[in-house]
């Protein structure tokens, strides 16, 4: 989108709808994949029918199978490949990737998944060389960020190179334009677990590490905004940053302290970038997913599907058509809820021109539990929260809600959502997060 001012009014009608399905222009079929996960052939525990059987069993349409790299051998690739194959059908996708894994601290700031890539070896297949390992990312000593930056936009150029869709995963708040990624994790499960069960050995209690786990993964969506908020850390008497926290807690477990950040890198949010590609200074948006990351891919508590990703195609189920929706951003990451959002009957990832000074913003969510309510949803605007809607304290999983929103704005931007409900029987929570839809005014 090209940077552009104009004093219009835009008058926005915005129809929250809960449960009642899409309003999108043209039929679309929602779809629903996790595409980060890990087999025998990394470390993972589970084989792609192990993988499969969970999936299905949770609802899933798709999974993308993303091994890292550096332990495939040629062999291991091809099986990989085969099993994928053999576990696919016209109703379920069993897709292979893989995981460019560069090493960087506890937080895995330099991991990059590449999906639909036939071919993850740079070079001589057998050689069996990785992009890791032909652009290395090794320790920063100093616990600051990536130590080659301009090696994972190596990474990048070679899954582009090779048609594929680059993900950077579990970032926290690390991405950067630079990178060149496709899309970001705003959501990873094994990070919001591996988080919980360091602050759980640190001596916080249940809430107080899954909140440590929760407010770590969300510095990919909301950048620096939490990351110097005041909490407890053992040894100190009084309240510390908890940029201060996370370092010494990583310096405890590993040695080297890792300040998230600071001095010289702050996190960039979510809506950072997608301000950037608003403002013209990135070519192609930064679309978000969550995923599971799941390793324990046999276990009777396996986490597949747990993070997963709505997608609304609008063909058949494929690879081809599955890559592109995910490609285009027409996505919505969740935990529980599922959404439907369109601008001008525009889909989420595509751009509504806005020629008369009025749009129709038009959102249905459902919480998808008989014992789960809808709790709250953001409507974000250009990085702000343009309003908050308290639906319902009712134990109704779907019902319906209407308001007009008047809205003016003077520039291009986009929209977004955020949903958040709630297990009435377990306390927990669950979250959702669209993917933009941007208005441009020619």
């Amino acid at each position: 989108m090209k940077p552009r001012i104009f004093f219009i009014s835009l008058v926005a009608a915005l129809l929250i709808v809960f449960g009642t399905g899409s309003t999108f222009a043209g039929p679309t079929t929602l779809v629903y994949y996790d595409g980060h996960m890990h087999t025998t052939r990394s470390d993972g525990s589970g084989s792609v029918a192990d993988i499969k059987a969970t999936a299905l069993s949770r609802g899933l349409n798709a999974v993308i199978i993303t091994d890292h790299c550096n332990q495939l051998t040629l062999a291991e690739w091809e099986s990989l490949v085969a099993e994928c194959e053999a576990a696919s059908d016209e109703s379920f996708l069993a897709l292979p990737g893989f995981e460019v894994t560069g090493s960087d601290g506890i937080f895995n700031r330099a991991h990059v998944n590449a999906l639909g890539v036939e071919d993850p070896f740079v070079g001589n297949d057998e050689d069996c060389l990785c992009p890791e390992e032909v652009w290395l990312n090794p320790p920063n000593p100093a616990g600051t960020g990536a130590l080659y930056p301009e090696n994972i936009t190596k990474w990048v150029d070679y899954i582009h190179s090779k048609g594929g869709i680059a993900v950077h995963n579990h970032p926290s708040g690390t991405t950067i334009p630079e990178y060149g990624v496709n899309n970001m994790e705003v959501y990873n499960q094994s990070h919001v677990d591996d988080v919980a069960s360091y602050a759980k050995q640190l001596g916080y209690s249940d809430q107080e590490a899954w909140e440590f786990g929760i407010t770590l993964n969300n510095f990919a969506v909301y950048g620096e905004r939490d990351v110097n908020m005041l909490v407890p850390f053992p040894g100190f008497p009084t309240p510390i940053p908890l940029r201060n926290a996370l370092y010494y807690a990583t310096l405890g477990f590993t040695g080297v302290g890792q300040w998230l950040g600071a001095p010289e890198a702050p996190l960039n949010s979510w809506d950072d970038h997608l301000m950037a590609y608003v403002d013209g200074d990135v070519e192609r948006p930064i679309f978000g997913l969550a995923n599971s990351d799941a390793h324990n891919t046999v276990d009777a508590d396996s986490i597949v599907g747990v993070a997963k990703n709505g997608v609304y195609l609008k063909n058949e189920l494929s690879a081809n058509e599955l890559y592109k929706a995910i490609k285009a951003g027409r996505t919505f990451a969740t935990t529980g809820p599922s959404l439907a959002l369109d601008v001008n009957g525009e889909l989420m990832g595509d751009t509504a021109y806005i020629f008369d000074g009025s749009a129709d913003i038009n959102l249905s969510v459902n919480s998808e539990s008989p014992t789960c309510v809808l709790v709250k949803i953001d409507i974000i605007k250009n990085g702000e929260i343009l309003q908050t809607i308290y639906p319902s304290t009712s134990t109704s999983p779907a019902w319906t809600y209407a308001d007009i929103l008047g809205d003016s704005v003077n520039q291009d931007g986009y929209y977004r959502v955020e949903v958040t409900s709630q297990d009435f029987v377990t306390g927990a929570y669950q979250f959702a997060w669209s993917n933009p839809v941007f208005v441009d005014i020619p």
